[in-house]
C-alpha cells in the first residue's frame, strides 16, 4: 500500500503534464481519468508507469498551512458533549483540545471540495453516530477519532459534529474551487458564536 508522500510525489507527477483530464488522489490510491478520442487505454497506461518511475519525493513544496476558524458553540456543535465523554475530556475543553492538533488533509471526496483529514496525533476512537442525520450544515466539522472531515455543503452525515467554520470549502466561481488541497496542513482557530455571525456573508454562500 502506497504511503502519502507516494501519492503526493504521483499527484505532482501527473500534474505536470496535460495527459490527464482529472487527477484525484485517494487515502491509499490515486486515479487518473484520461480522454478515450485521444489515448488508448495500453497508451494511458504505460505514460501512468513512465511518470510514476519518476515521481520524486519532496519534488515541490508542501501548500501553504491553512488556519480554519471554528466555533464551538452548543447550538452549531450538537455532539460536543459526546464526543468528549468518548475523549475523556470536558465538553468546555473540546475546543482547546481540538484547535491544538495539527491536521493533514488524507483527500477530498464524497463531494465537492469535502476534506478528509488525518490527526498528526493519536486519538482515542470516537465512531460514528448510530443513526446519521439528514441534513449536516455545509461548514460543520465532523470527528470519528484519528479522522476529521469538513463538510462542503449542506449533505446528509453520520460523523460526530463538534463545530462549523463560517468558510466556504468551495466555490466554482474561484480559480482554484476548493479551499483545502491534499496534503495540506490545517490548524483550527476557536471563534466565537459573535464572530462566527459576523463572518462576511459571502463566505458562507
Amino acid at each position: 500500500m502506497p504511503d502519502r508522500e507516494t501519492i503526493l510525489a504521483a499527484q505532482v507527477a501527473f500534474t505536470a503534464c496535460n495527459h490527464w483530464t482529472e487527477i484525484v488522489p485517494g487515502l491509499d490510491s490515486i486515479a487518473v481519468q484520461f480522454d478515450p478520442a485521444e489515448m488508448s487505454p495500453d497508451e494511458a497506461a504505460m505514460i501512468v508507469r513512465d511518470q510514476l518511475g519518476g515521481a520524486a519525493l519532496a519534488s515541490e513544496p508542501s501548500p501553504i498551512m491553512a488556519t480554519i476558524p471554528v466555533c464551538y458553540d452548543k447550538e452549531l456543535a450538537p455532539d460536543r458533549d459526546y464526543a468528549a465523554s468518548k475523549l475523556g475530556i470536558e465538553a468546555d475543553a473540546l475546543p482547546l483540545w481540538h484547535a491544538a492538533r495539527l491536521q493533514t488533509v488524507a483527500m477530498l471526496g464524497f463531494m465537492p471540495g469535502f476534506a478528509y483529514l488525518e490527526s498528526t496525533e493519536p486519538c482515542p476512537a470516537i465512531g460514528r453516530l448510530a443513526n446519521p442525520r439528514q441534513l449536516v450544515k455545509a461548514g460543520s466539522i465532523g470527528i470519528i477519532g484519528q479522522q476529521s472531515c469538513i463538510y462542503s455543503f449542506d449533505s446528509p452525515g453520520g460523523w460526530p459534529i463538534i463545530g462549523r467554520t463560517p468558510l466556504r470549502l468551495f466555490d466554482p466561481s474561484n480559480t482554484q474551487p476548493a479551499l483545502l488541497s491534499a496534503g495540506q496542513t490545517v490548524r483550527f482557530e476557536s471563534i466565537s458564536r459573535e464572530e462566527f455571525e459576523s463572518w462576511p456573508r459571502a463566505a458562507q454562500k
